[in-house]
């Protein structure tokens, strides 16, 4: 009896514990019940064979919810990646103490689970973790599927830009269904870590199919598009359609602050940018060549003539390219543009959302042209798909049915105009305005009659994929060997060396970190 009293106390305390603490830490997972009978749950770190010294039957009762915090005295890591909750057991949820909340929201009709991870370097305010985007696809998902319990995963712990990790999450303790970036496509089709895919929702633009088609196969459906974009708020900046002309008025504009806020660093962003740069000066039939090292002299001159104008005349300071921008280690190009310190800004399309959000006035319109990299002016698209796990979720089988349901319902004006306008934020909050990959959402008259979406429009008809048959070995090769170019010309050039092993962290095309509202790092 007295066992018995004690280790009822001992869980009863835990309880306390875990509940009291939930909104105060990160990291919880949050049982949500939905039904209208009791759902007993076990979870990762909290049973006696993931590393628990007893076996914790959760019990959630009617339209009650419950949150689990990690165990973090356990042998292992604190981490939970698997909750089983009336014998349905998800996989991968990859919550830790410094990652979002997740919620498994159980309706007690539920007879499956479809495991998915969403693409998460996506801008949002400093103090948001997307809890109510994915709150969001849940509820979605769960009006149209009841019967199919959605783990939803939207956390930057997924290491999405690992090789290594690439596996572990596309294997057999892995997801279902992933947002993936194609730079890496050869190297998953390749493995046989994925599916062909077929479109069963909207049609994407051609060169969005293009960049999801791996030796003329469909591996992905594509989600978002994204590329280099220079920003200004003066209208001149639109007939600089060359690097000649856009150095020529950079030149002219005043001295009082460099012309260009930016980062160039990073081990995916300075491959990218070469490639870029080569394709503006060779054309797209030298792309094989543009991933062969050594490097072209001509094209690192491209770059550095690029980079200087970073650097405010007179003094020898070059933030882009030292990694101040980069480490955010003070403001993120974005204030710098918006508050003035620069004349104009390097970034991706929905940065757009942190230069309205730290800009006192709404009043000037927003310009923004493709970089030009080189003197043929030629963009290249960097593009996020779906994929689907060769593992977990085989081709005819009802996952892979679920799967398409899940990837058409993603791809959808719906839902992509909720996170595209920034509708899981407080009123006001400034539009995302990411490319969309689908042409529906192009055709609606609120995106026709937007003015910075009227900008980015004629990219989608002269755009040419990015390529995406990087693998590790070429990835390594380009960083490493553009780098050493580069700063041959430019010894103060910082690719990055110190972020060398956080190749997991960062976005191949990325500038800020949308989790803290600074810029995403490229690694």
């Amino acid at each position: 009896m007295g066992v018995i009293s004690r280790m009822t106390m001992r869980v009863f305390a835990i309880v306390l514990f875990i509940v009291a603490s939930a909104g105060v830490f990160a990291g919880q997972l949050i049982l949500k019940n939905t039904s209208s009978s009791p759902i007993t749950c076990t979870v990762d770190g909290w049973t006696r064979a993931s590393g628990g010294s007893f076996d914790w039957f959760i019990k959630v009762e009617p339209g009650q919810s419950f949150y689990v915090g990690q165990n973090t005295s356990r042998p292992n890591p604190p981490i939970i990646n698997w909750a089983n909750c009336n014998n349905l057991q998800t996989r991968a949820m990859t919550l830790t103490p410094k990652g979002p909340n997740q919620t498994l929201v159980l309706n007690g009709q539920q007879t499956r689970v479809l495991n998915v991870s969403l693409y998460s370097y996506l801008p949002t305010l400093p103090t948001d973790n997307f809890e109510s985007l994915v709150a969001y696809v849940v509820k979605s998902w769960q009006a149209q599927h009841p019967d199919v319990l959605l783990n939803a995963v939207l956390s930057q712990e997924v290491k999405i830009y690992d090789f290594n990790k690439l596996r572990t999450i596309l294997g057999n303790d892995g997801f279902d269904v992933v947002e993936l970036d194609m730079l890496y496509l050869g190297f998953l089709a390749d493995n046989q870590l994925i599916n062909p895919a077929q479109i069963s929702g909207d049609a994407p633009w051609p060169v969005a199919l293009a960049g999801s088609t791996y030796k003329g196969q469909l591996w992905g459906i594509p989600s978002w598009l994204c590329m280099n974009f220079i920003y200004a708020f003066d209208k001149a900046i639109t007939q600089q359609k060359t690097l000649d002309n856009l150095l020529s008025y950079m030149n002219s504009l005043p001295s009082a602050v460099p012309a260009l806020a930016g980062s160039f660093n990073g081990h995916w962003a300075v491959p990218a940018n070469y490639i870029n740069a080569y394709v503006q000066r060779y054309g797209l039939n030298a792309i094989p060549q543009a991933m062969q090292m050594p490097p072209d002299n001509a094209v690192i001159s491209q770059l550095v003539a690029l980079s200087d104008t970073c650097q405010k005349k007179g003094v020898g300071i070059n933030q882009c390219t030292n990694g101040y921008f980069y480490n955010g280690t003070g403001v993120t190009p974005e204030q710098a543009f918006a508050t003035g310190q620069s004349s104009t800004e390097m970034g991706f399309s929905e940065q757009s959302f942190y230069v309205n959000l730290y800009r006192s006035s709404q009043s000037a319109p927003l310009y923004v042209i493709p970089v030009p990299w080189g003197q043929n002016a030629q963009p290249l698209l960097f593009q996020d798909s779906f994929v689907t796990s060769a593992s977990t979720c085989k081709p005819g089988s009802q996952c892979s049915r679920d799967a398409q349901a899940f990837t058409t319902m993603m791809t959808g004006v719906a839902m992509k105009n909720y996170i595209v306008q920034s509708q899981d934020l407080p009123a006001g909050t400034p539009w995302r305005t990411l490319l969309v990959a689908t042409q529906p959402f192009w055709q609606q008259s609120q995106i026709v009659n937007n003015a910075y979406y009227q900008q980015l429009r004629p990219i989608l008809d002269s755009a040419a994929p990015f390529p995406n048959n990087f693998t590790e070995s070429v990835q390594t090769a380009m960083d490493t060997q553009v780098c050493v170019a580069l700063k041959a010309q430019r010894p103060q050039f910082d690719c990055g060396d110190s972020a060398k092993t956080l190749l997991a962290t960062g976005h191949a095309k990325m500038q800020p970190r949308p989790t803290s509202g600074e810029s995403r790092s490229k690694l």
